[in-house]
């Protein structure tokens, strides 16, 4: 049976309705509960302030994470269209936390919609695990950098576990700080820090080749087959190039170089990178140093004093190949994240690892000021079912913190809701 805990550990109320299967008796007649609730908003309309800045709505979550059902995880391949060069730049900002006083000193009362909207999350990922969809999984929401929503079901917040194609993301940040050190020029040849594989019909790879997966080096190559900056095509051989550079220019292993630049100051003790797979993958984490490697890029690059990028690093990671159409609504791989722009501003950005045995994923909402990390044990990465998973928990949890931002409910003055699911075996008499 699932369990409610505080931060503590200390039991708090039952999921009633998905124990049972029937709703709790209430406690208030529909009348006097419409009374109250009249009396609440009120109060909270005169002494609130509401933020005025768009959010990322359930709709626009459930259009933009439709991807095609041959492609359920979008880790390989990326449709392509056709080249036109634009200067037009893509606008991230980090997000400006405004909390009242009255944030601080009063315990802020969710919504109705934001409670049902939580526990049909808490209810899904129990599903999920007794329908044997995954075994095992994590969930953490992060709102205004505060924890909102914790989920465990034979994960723990500690317990690492192979990341897969999520490494990218720590490549390409761990790249872009040689490069605010004036180590590494985005635009140079690869051929500069130690990496050839141009072929000279082709002409230069750049490091930014590398990154944005414009080199022309096929899935599963390490050479290129066309020449370099034309078109997308995901591959793993880029990051693999990118940990030599890395190395190069560094002077460490790649793997020390992560320890000293992201691991060690963000407080990631459960992180550790590969000496074998370097680059593309081979970095196993828990779902709290995600969380805490989440957070920094929300914050625009820095966390609880640890200075990782600067802000404007990271709007440079969120810019698009140069050969990508503007639009009003643009998807697209950057630096090392995929993208999703409304109107020439990010609306979200995010990479998922996805091999046998391991599902990772991090996914930021700058406007609604929440990250959302997952993290699962599937049986196989062939999976429909395991799509629909994640395709749902990312959903169910766009809704959850549009709900919270929409009301300015920031879990400042809250402890976030954690479920601890016991496995069945062990909930029988």
């Amino acid at each position: 049976m699932p369990l409610i805990m505080d931060a503590k550990g200390n039991k708090m109320a039952r999921l009633t309705p998905y124990e049972s299967g029937a709703p709790a008796r209430p406690l208030l007649s529909a009348d006097l509960k419409r009374k109250i609730w009249h009396r609440v908003t009120l109060a909270l309309l005169l002494i609130v302030p509401m933020p005025m800045a768009s959010v990322f709505s359930y709709k626009e979550a459930s259009d933009s994470l439709q991807f095609p059902e041959d492609n359920l995880f979008p880790d390989v391949g990326l449709e392509v269209k056709p080249p036109a060069r634009t200067d037009r730049a893509i606008s991230y900002e980090p997000p400006r936390v405004r909390l009242t006083q009255g944030h601080r000193e009063a315990r802020i009362q969710r919504s109705r919609a934001a409670l049902r909207a939580e526990q049909e999350l808490l209810g899904y990922v129990k599903s999920a695990v007794s329908d044997h969809i995954v075994p095992s999984a994590a969930v953490e929401i992060y709102l205004e950098q505060q924890p909102a929503v914790k989920i465990y079901q034979g994960l723990d917040a500690h317990r690492s576990q192979p990341i897969a194609s999520l490494t990218k993301s720590f490549t390409a940040v761990a790249l872009m700080t040689l490069v605010e050190d004036g180590l590494v020029d985005l635009d140079a040849p690869i051929s500069r820090y130690g990496v050839h594989v141009s072929r000279s019909e082709f002409g230069q790879i750049t490091v930014r080749d590398l990154l944005l997966h414009t080199s022309g080096i096929s899935y599963g190559s390490t050479l290129p087959s066309y020449a370099p900056g034309i078109r997308h095509q995901y591959s793993n051989g880029n990051y693999a190039h990118l940990a030599t550079i890395i190395e190069h220019a560094s002077r460490m292993s790649f793997p020390e170089y992560l320890e000293n630049a992201i691991f060690e100051p963000l407080g990631m003790r459960d992180s550790s990178a590969s000496e074998g797979i370097k680059g593309s993958s081979g970095i196993s984490s828990s779902i709290h140093d995600l969380g805490r490697f989440g957070r920094m890029l929300l914050n625009g690059g820095s966390l609880e004093g640890a200075h990782i990028l600067r802000p404007e690093s990271i709007q440079e990671m969120m810019q698009p190949p140069a050969f990508t159409p503007v639009t009003d609504h643009m998807q697209y791989y950057a630096h090392g994240f995929r993208v999703e722009a409304h109107h020439g501003r990010v609306k979200t950005f995010f990479h998922s690892g996805l091999w046998n045995g391991t599902f990772s994923e991090i996914c930021v909402y700058p406007e609604d000021r929440s990250v959302v990390i997952q993290l699962a044990n599937p049986v196989s990465y062939h999976s429909e079912a395991l799509g629909g998973y994640r395709y749902r928990v990312t959903v169910l949890s766009a809704r959850y913190v549009d709900l919270l931002a929409r009301n300015s409910l920031a879990p400042t003055a809250m402890q976030p809701v954690t479920a601890r699911f016991r496995p069945a075996e062990e909930a029988r008499p």
